[in-house]
């Protein structure tokens, strides 16, 4: 909240009235945390944790106001660089302690002000909702963060209208535990409920059957806090249908997410719950000015150096304090590491320095699938021709009646058939067994709205037959008690149908986390082959001379003026092909090349030209629908640095049979070429090459990829987005109605791909873009923002082709 300068008198920092706009997030740093990273080679200073020496603002270590060292790099095995920028003390006189004493009485004043403000808050919040509550409670970690909120909230409230909640994930820092064992025990002098919520699965399990949490797929955060959480709450009020409001430690100032966060939020982690950020606007200066201030429980895992505390192996973890942890905690992070190389795909065919490799670069982080698993066998497949529909599951047995009852009334008729009721029609299901194998056929399922979401629902059960575990997910989604999974999963015939144990991501959280895409009943892009164009990407100055002839046999016949010559021009006419820019034509005259003529899109790219920003915008649109860059798009994500070799380590899943590299190899240098010489690198339409580029003696170019990085398009031409818009609607099969954050959330398994991930479009942008589109072209589009809800409705008569005459 408050902006802080360096206090060199007392070795703190001093808070100023100033407002502040941006937190670097000042931390202490003690005694061993210097020792872990070899400062002690070089500085002289006491080894005693009884007060911070220095402060750090992220890797930058500051001693009485001045920088004197800065960190590089880290990573689990690898240590980070020290780079020493000054002498703290002059002639190695060791270091001294931070007058902790001091720098508190100098804050005093300002630090009251915001204590007793952030107090009131708490207290009017308690206030205006306990009519409407059933359960406050702290939602304590054991982190600094929720140290303070518990003490402010007991401040602030009486000790018996409040409970402490621990989630404890059982992956948590062991320093965590001695700080829980203690403030279970201060809470029990107070008179405050202290609740810890547990999985009834232990990680050792569910790692090895969700596979290791990735940044795209946190089933760990679902399975071993949040459900948890709720049951636990319900037992606790005796209410199935609690509301609860929780008061948290989350700041706007760790992350850019929380940043937009309100000070009471509804819903965010569980339906009909609410949370309370009180302590949303504070920065960590003000956070340790509190804890030394009212002499709070330190856990000492910040005395170590980790930043923050948690789980000890996520995947949103990495740098020096991955190196950290595995230093400080190495059999516990071991034991995780252990499975992660276990579960990997390349388990059989990598050494153990290979695999060391592999997870040190955090490439495990961001599997989006069970495709890099080594488990988790397809085990149904959905076939659909025509109004004919079965889903074929690959064993003898299947066990799908009790999650049948979750659609509607479930009847046995006898001899293989069954009947479930949905909306007053009752559908038929055919079971025939074959050689270990079970299909299930739907002779009245055809292809009405209804039908069409039955369909959706007996997939999902399946799904959840094959696939469930008793997580406890499903039955936290259950507000009716209709679940148990307390041993096994039991559906009651009380079940209310309302669905939401159907609505969590692709219906089941351990599916969602191992199924194998490309396998089960759909015709993912991602399935065909990579090709990258034999390493010939495609270049600007090709287009052109293609623009100049009107796409016509003048520019086959002449190589694209002498630039695109012989394997060159078969792989820019297959570029071209993928881009919709020209299709063959058996009836046209001439050879394999004249014979692919300009389409209607092709058409419009040579009236906007080859310079054009649009043209490539619009070719991206049609390219991410075959193989290469469908495997950029869904791969590669926004802001993160790509090297070659980790590209090529990625490729690897969809190019297990290129032995030699050179098929890999042939992809980064296609897109090398392509972000070096088209606007889809040098617009930053697509991702920012940082590629050297050298000149022989001859006159030859040499092109030299050192990373990728995929980058924001930062001024999207809105007909570019509705192109995309309809082309996203078609590949789903007629989606012309949709919500804004189905199209910003990239974990939903389906054929179109949204906008957003093409050009990396966030909610703000695109809010601003669709409603522009709806003022200035309301016959192709109509969207709607208000009370939190959106709606996005494109023209069921109008197709992608027909926003091309917007151009």
């Amino acid at each position: 909240m408050y902006q802080y300068v360096w206090d060199a008198e007392t070795g703190g920092l001093l808070l100023t009235t100033e407002q502040l706009r941006f937190s670097k997030e000042p931390r202490p740093v003690y005694s061993k945390e210097l020792d872990i990273l070899g400062f002690d080679a070089y500085w002289t200073y006491p080894k005693d944790d009884s007060a911070p020496l220095l402060w750090a603002e992220a890797n930058n270590y500051v001693y009485k106001g001045k920088t004197v060292a800065k960190t590089k790099g880290g990573s689990l095995y690898t240590k980070p660089e020290i780079i020493l920028v000054e002498d703290p003390e002059p002639n190695g006189v060791p270091l001294s302690f931070v007058d902790i004493e001091g720098m508190c009485q100098k804050n005093r004043a300002i630090m009251e002000t915001l204590v007793q403000e952030t107090i009131q808050k708490i207290y009017n919040t308690y206030r205006e909702y306990r009519d409407k509550i059933d359960v406050f409670y702290v939602a304590f970690s054991g982190g600094k963060d929720s140290v303070v909120a518990l003490d402010l909230v007991q401040r602030a409230l009486p000790h018996d209208e409040f409970k402490v909640m621990f989630g404890d994930t059982r992956m948590e820092f062991p320093d965590t535990y001695d700080v829980i064992k203690k403030v279970r025990k201060w809470c029990a002098g107070e008179g405050i409920d202290f609740l810890v919520a547990q999985s009834k699965l232990n990680p050792s399990q569910t790692w090895l059957v969700f596979g290791p949490p990735a940044t795209s797929n946190r089933w760990c955060c679902s399975v071993h806090k949040t459900s948890p959480q709720i049951t636990l709450l319900r037992k606790n009020t005796g209410k199935y249908d609690f509301t609860g409001m929780a008061f948290t430690g989350i700041r706007a100032a760790e992350s850019l997410n929380r940043s937009e966060y309100d000070t009471i939020s509804k819903g965010e982690k569980h339906t009909g719950q609410y949370s309370c950020h009180g302590i949303l606007e504070w920065n960590s200066a003000e956070l340790f000015l509190y804890i030394y201030s009212n002499s709070l429980l330190m856990n000492a895992a910040y005395i170590k150096g980790n930043a923050r505390v948690g789980c000890l192996v996520c995947p949103n973890s990495s740098g020096k304090h991955d190196y950290i942890k595995h230093h400080c905690y190495s059999k516990e992070v071991d034991d995780f590491l252990a499975i992660i190389a276990s579960t990997s795909s390349k388990a059989d065919h990598y050494s153990k320095s290979e695999m060391q490799r592999f997870i040190d670069a955090g490439y495990w982080r961001t599997r989006r699938s069970g495709k890099s698993l080594n488990f988790g066998p397809n085990l149904f497949e959905v076939r659909i021709e025509g109004a004919t529909k079965s889903i074929e599951v690959n064993r003898a047995v299947v066990l799908w009646e009790q999650w049948g009852k979750t659609i509607g009334e479930l009847v046995d008729l006898g001899n293989s058939l069954y009947g479930i009721s949905y909306h007053e029609k009752i559908y038929r299901i055919v079971i025939t067994q074959k050689a270990n194998k079970t299909v299930f056929s739907f002779p009245n399922c055809e292809n009405s709205k209804d039908d069409i979401k039955f369909f959706s629902l007996f997939r999902s059960v399946i799904v959840k037959a094959l696939y469930c575990v008793s997580c406890g997910v499903c039955e936290a989604e259950c507000k009716h008690n209709c679940i148990h999974m307390e041993r096994e999963t039991q559906i009651l015939d009380s079940c209310k149908h309302c669905y939401s144990c159907h609505n969590v991501h692709e219906h089941c959280v351990r599916y969602n986390s191992i199924r194998n895409i490309s396998s089960e009943g759909k015709s993912m892009i991602g399935s065909k082959k990579i090709s990258g164009y034999d390493g010939h990407g495609p270049r600007a100055e090709w287009l052109a001379s293609f623009v100049k002839h009107q796409g016509g046999s003048d520019f086959w016949n002449t190589d694209g003026d002498g630039t695109c010559q012989n394997k060159k021009k078969d792989k820019f006419r297959d570029f071209l092909k993928d881009a919709g820019v020209i299709a063959y034509d058996k009836t046209a005259e001439g050879d394999k090349y004249t014979k692919y003529i300009p389409t209607h899109f092709g058409k419009v790219i040579i009236a906007q030209g080859a310079e054009n920003d649009v043209s490539w915008a619009l070719m991206l649109c049609n390219l991410v629908y075959e193989a290469d860059f469908y495997w950029y798009v869904t791969n590669l994500n926004f802001g993160i640095t790509y090297t070659p070799d980790s590209i090529k380590l990625m490729l690897q899943d969809v190019m297990p049979n290129d032995d030699s590299g050179h098929g890999k190899s042939n992809v980064v240098d296609a897109i090398k070429i392509a972000l070096a010489k088209t606007p889809l690198g040098t617009s930053r339409i697509f991702a920012y090459g940082d590629i050297d580029i050298k000149v022989t003696s001859s006159g030859r170019e040499n092109l030299t990829l050192k990373s990728l990085t995929r980058s924001p398009w930062s001024d999207p031409v809105p007909e570019v987005v509705l192109y995309a818009l309809y082309k996203f609607a078609e590949a789903c099969e007629g989606y012309y109605q949709f919500s804004l954050e189905t199209l910003l959330d990239d974990s939903i398994e389906r054929e179109g791909v949204s906008p957003t991930r093409i050009f990396g479009l966030d909610k703000n942008t695109m809010v601003r873009i669709l409603n522009g589109l709806t003022i200035n072209y309301p016959d192709f589009i109509s969207a709607s923002f208000t009370l939190d809800l959106d709606n996005i409705t494109l023209r069921e008569d109008k197709t992608a082709e027909d926003v091309l005459s917007l151009f």
